[in-house]
């Protein structure tokens, strides 16, 4: 006897992204609080920075003003969405 069954497309590829915990939805509402009210922030600012970095939720930009290069950190796009998939308001 043979059966025969259907699953679903995406049924068998892998989960690009793990989902946040609750840790990484802290230290991400904290970096964007500071990022709206435009208040410059790094690693040493922001609990678990390291892994947010690693899995491209924070990242930097470097700007140069007046000859000097300065740091800027920021809380990326992909990170905004997924809070906005969590159902957390951010402020980014």
């Amino acid at each position: 006897m043979n059966f025969v069954f259907s699953l679903p497309e995406d049924y068998f590829l892998k989960i690009k992204q793990r989902p946040l915990t609750a840790l990484m939805i802290q230290s991400l509402q904290v970096a964007c609080d500071k990022q709206h009210k435009g208040i410059a922030f790094g690693p040493r600012d922001v609990k678990g920075s390291l892994v947010l970095i690693n899995r491209g939720l924070i990242d930097r930009h470097i700007v140069t003003r007046q000859g000097i290069k300065r740091t800027t950190w920021f809380v990326t796009p992909r990170a905004i969405r997924m809070l906005a998939d969590a159902g957390l308001k951010n402020l980014c």
